[in-house]
């Protein structure tokens, strides 16, 4: 027996550097890219559908390590139609926020980039094609500078902690008539004030004259979420992102935000995409609903479909681990065995095979391919290749 092989798990001195070299001739080509001066015509395409504000096409998002490359987002794709609310669920590490950083060139450079695929976002000042097709910008391509005229006027987020994403030492005033001076042409300071009381006022806060010269540090935790609200819609935005706006929250205020978020959703009729690994919340808000395991989408549909049928095993896993009121209070709550497997280097195939109670033999070759099983609602499992065909 050879006391010196190599332990699998670990990598050399001159792996280590190769990986390293690799990576920074990778980084540097794409940080060039996105400071590259383009025409209009280069980033600018036109969208599969109309009825959808934005549609996202084989996405690949990475991040340059020094053990090797992690693909946080790996190849998906899925819609957001115009004038509803989906649902991007999944276990943390899966991939929804780096999906939402990656739709809002917000991944964190140089080591996090996007390598390909297409976001599609549908804007109306662009107009139609000569065959009369909505025309869009391909945020993948969009140089950052053009970026920066449509992300928190057409494209906003609510981010997940609102202590961290308010800056304590501007009044939350000042941070949403940032907003509104940024994106309106020709706008006073008084009109931005007026537009901040008008916005607090919106998002339900209580004598918002007073409240907009508070700083984030005087107001309550529901306060300052509805705070990031006010300022999430303060440029009128199409899209809003919502990165688990209500993990830090208690229950009650909870579904206080949850009631405002879909209030404003249907007075200012913009689309939601809403991020979470809280399944209750998604049976309440949502409209569509996108599964995701480690960095892939393992099954999307309507809401009714995913939650009266759920087809792959993650998904009816993560159903099962959900508490119920007619469950057994004795009995230990359901999880999903096994681990999550290594993000680096990921192969090509089922990544939940190892912790699957359904695997079988096709589960050893290639990632499945996707198969409908109606119009909306479709499953990437090996189970269901000989129901639908491919």
């Amino acid at each position: 027996m050879n006391k010196h092989r190599k332990n699998p798990n670990t990598l050399t001195i001159k792996e280590s550097r190769a990986i390293i070299k690799s990576n920074l001739r990778e980084m540097k080509r794409l940080e060039q890219l996105k400071r590259a001066k383009l025409t209009p015509d280069q980033f600018t395409t036109v969208m599969k559908s109309p009825d959808n504000i934005l549609e996202i096409d084989n996405l690949e998002t990475c991040f340059f390590t020094d053990n090797g490359v992690v693909r946080s987002v790996n190849k998906i794709s899925f819609d957001v139609p115009k004038d509803s609310i989906i649902g991007l669920v999944g276990e943390s590490g899966c991939g929804k926020s780096v999906t939402s950083l990656s739709i809002m060139q917000l991944v964190q450079a140089p080591q996090g980039q996007v390598v390909g695929g297409e976001i599609r976002f549908q804007s109306d000042e662009l107009g139609k094609d000569e065959q009369g097709r909505s025309r869009c910008y391909n945020i993948v391509k969009m140089p950052t500078q053009d970026m920066c005229r449509i992300r928190g006027k057409d494209i906003s987020m609510i981010f997940q902690e609102p202590m961290t994403s308010l800056n304590p030492v501007f009044t939350v005033g000042y941070q949403i008539e940032e907003v509104y001076l940024l994106h309106t042409p020709n706008a006073t300071k008084e009109d931005a004030r007026r537009k901040a009381i008008e916005m607090l006022s919106l998002v339900g806060i209580p004598m918002p004259e007073t409240i907009v010269d508070y700083y984030p540090h005087q107001l309550s935790g529901g306060m300052r979420q509805r705070v990031m609200i006010a300022i999430a819609l303060t440029g009128n935005p199409k899209l809003i992102i919502a990165d688990e706006p209500t993990t830090a929250l208690d229950v009650t205020i909870q579904s206080q935000i949850l009631k405002l978020l879909k209030k404003v959703q249907k007075d200012c009729g913009a689309s939601v995409m809403l991020i979470t690994h809280d399944l209750g919340v998604v049976a309440e808000m949502a409209d569509y609903v996108v599964v995701m395991y480690a960095g892939k989408i393992v099954e999307k549909g309507t809401v009714y479909e995913i939650f009266d049928n759920p087809l792959h095993p993650y998904t009816i896993g993560i159903q099962k681990a959900k508490p119920s009121l007619d469950s057994n209070a004795s009995g230990e709550l359901y999880s999903i065995p096994g681990n999550v497997p290594n993000p680096i280097n990921i192969p090509n195939e089922c990544l939940f095979k190892g912790r699957c109670d359904k695997r079988c033999g096709k589960c050893a070759g290639e990632y499945p391919k996707e198969i409908k099983i109606t119009e909306t609602h479709s499953v990437f499992c090996h189970l269901y290749d000989n129901e639908k065909g491919e």
